[in-house]
C-alpha cells in the first residue's frame, strides 16, 4: 500500500501561479449575486473559488455593491494580462434578466497563494 501511494504522488504536482483577488463590484440592484452572479464568475477561464466575507450593501436605491474573494489560476500568460482579463470579464457580466455589473475596481495587488 505504502508503495502505491508513493507512486501516486509522483503523479500529483502542486499547482504555481494561483492568485487571491480582492474586488468590488457595483451591480444593478436586481441581480442576483448568490445565485447568477457566482456561477458567471466560476464560468470565467482560471476561477476556482468565489466568495464573499460579508452581506453585499445597498449604495443607492437602484445599486448594491459586495467585495468578493476571487481565487484563480493565472496560467502562463501572467497576473498582470490575467488581472486585466478578469477585469474585462466581470465588468461584461449580467444575468438572464439583463441586469448587470456596472463597476469592478481590485482592492488590493493579487496575493499569490501558491
Amino acid at each position: 500500500m505504502k508503495t502505491l501511494l508513493e507512486s501516486f504522488r509522483g503523479y500529483l504536482k502542486e499547482i504555481k501561479n494561483r492568485y487571491e483577488f480582492v474586488v468590488f463590484v457595483r451591480m444593478e440592484d436586481d441581480l442576483n449575486l448568490y445565485a447568477d452572479l457566482f456561477e458567471k464568475i466560476r464560468a470565467i477561464p482560471g476561477v476556482t473559488i468565489v466568495k464573499t466575507a460579508e452581506k453585499q450593501q445597498d449604495v443607492s436605491p437602484t445599486q448594491k455593491a459586495a467585495v468578493l474573494n476571487i481565487k484563480c489560476i493565472a496560467g502562463d500568460t501572467g497576473i498582470i494580462s490575467y488581472g486585466m482579463f478578469l477585469r474585462n470579464k466581470l465588468s461584461k457580466l449580467k444575468d438572464e434578466e439583463g441586469d448587470k455589473v456596472l463597476g469592478v475596481r481590485f482592492l488590493t495587488p493579487p496575493e499569490d497563494i501558491s
